[in-house]
């Protein structure tokens, strides 16, 4: 009865509990989303802004004049505007667009890693809960196994050696469930934290990714880690362009001078003398090196990326084995064995203590499976990170 109603109130207290679907929306709306967009669309503007050329300039002068045959206003007027690499236009707005996708590029990584550690916290804090349920029936069931042995003990078939021994083997597990109860208080609170605009009553835990050993990874160019590299690298080629240009701006002005008795009509236009200074020649060799270095530390990440990626599949697959071999051969062995301890014990072939010795080993590998398989979602999820993949086929409407 008692297990009844504890199995009655999680199914009933589970009908308001959001899976990850939900939460992944609610991240998509969060305050720590539009900060990561709104900073983005701030770089981003001001990198364009290096592409616009500075605004014409109007000048108005007005005198008041007198000399010895008349006197009048005399006033002037005139348009004055710098432009820069008027003739390298083409390559320089392709370094500002080249940096902008880099900044874009560099958001959607942060907004993916976020959404991958968002769902971490929520496979983990499942599988936390998991092992709390499942600690909380096996201690409820053990407890009845001990009213049985303490019958035996007050029979005279068992020691008090053994009453205490599984007495406290009782009271290990209890403070296994305590312990289980405050993971899965903290993990709550850490995957509350990643979500600012949801108050997360509960978890549905209905849309865990299958375990697989066999995680398939994605072309490593792909990664956007390193397409980011290879744009701010486009980018300073193309800066390198524009400063390898032989004029670097020019300047006109057009002016108007109305005096007493004439009247003026001027023009100039000003080209700065590069040659005689080092500044062009230090831009260019700026983005010469900064070219070199994004080349360089491209190879390199690639490198770290494919390195990394394989050791994490490596220890995914590792923990997926483990899991399984506790799943389909350790605990159907264990069943049994409890199943053949308790038939003996009931036809008078066997002794109670057997039959408790093949229970306790049979609970023990249930949490040790499930210690298996939040230590594989944690793994996962960090190859998911490291390898820059999405979630998987189960969430392509949340993509």
């Amino acid at each position: 009865m008692k297990l009844f109603t504890i199995l009655t109130f999680f199914l009933v207290f589970s009908l308001n509990a959001q899976n990850l679907k939900e939460i992944l929306g609610a991240l998509k709306e969060s305050k720590k989303v539009k900060v990561i967009l709104e900073k983005t669309k701030s770089e981003i503007a001001q990198n364009e802004m290096s592409a616009s050329y500075e605004a014409p300039e109007f000048g108005l002068n007005v005198a008041q004049a007198e000399d010895s045959v008349e006197d009048g206003i005399e006033y002037s007027i005139s348009f004055s505007q710098n432009i820069s690499q008027p003739f390298s236009t083409s390559t320089k707005n392709k370094g500002v667009d080249f940096l902008s996708l880099a900044l874009k590029e560099d958001a959607k990584y942060q907004l993916h890693i976020l959404e991958i550690e968002v769902a971490s916290r929520y496979h983990k804090t499942c599988v936390s809960k998991e092992m709390q349920n499942k600690a909380r029936l096996l201690f409820i069931k053990q407890s009845d196994r001990y009213k049985q042995l303490q019958k035996a003990y007050d029979l005279g078939e068992i020691s008090k050696k053994n009453l205490l021994f599984n007495k406290l083997d009782l009271a290990k597990l209890k403070q296994s469930l305590k312990r289980y109860k405050r993971v899965y208080l903290i993990e709550s609170l850490n995957l509350q934290e990643t979500i600012d605009n949801l108050t997360i009553a509960d978890l549905s835990c209905d849309d865990l990714i299958p375990l697989s050993g066999d995680i398939k990874l994605v072309d490593v160019s792909k990664h956007s880690q390193l397409k980011k590299i290879a744009y701010q690298e486009r980018s300073s080629k193309s800066f390198y362009e524009t400063y390898d240009a032989t004029l670097q701006s020019i300047g006109y002005q057009i002016g108007y001078d109305q005096e007493l008795d004439t009247k003026r009509v001027s023009f100039g236009v000003s080209i700065p003398l590069g040659s005689l200074t080092s500044q062009k020649e230090k831009l260019k060799a700026h983005y010469l090196y900064m070219n070199s270095a994004y080349t360089t530390q491209k190879e390199s990440a690639k490198k770290l990326i494919t390195s990394t990626s394989n050791l994490f599949k490596l220890k995914v697959k590792a923990l997926y084995d483990e899991y399984e071999m506790l799943r389909l051969n350790i605990l159907p062995l264990n069943a049994e064995l409890v199943e053949l301890s308790k038939l003996a014990y009931s036809e008078g072939e066997g002794t109670i203590m057997e039959y408790l010795d093949a229970t306790r080993s049979y609970s023990e590998n249930i949490l040790e499976m499930l210690e298996v398989k939040k230590s594989y979602y944690e793994e996962l999820f960090e190859l998911y990170k490291k390898a820059d993949l999405e979630l998987g086929e189960n969430y392509e409407e949340i993509n």
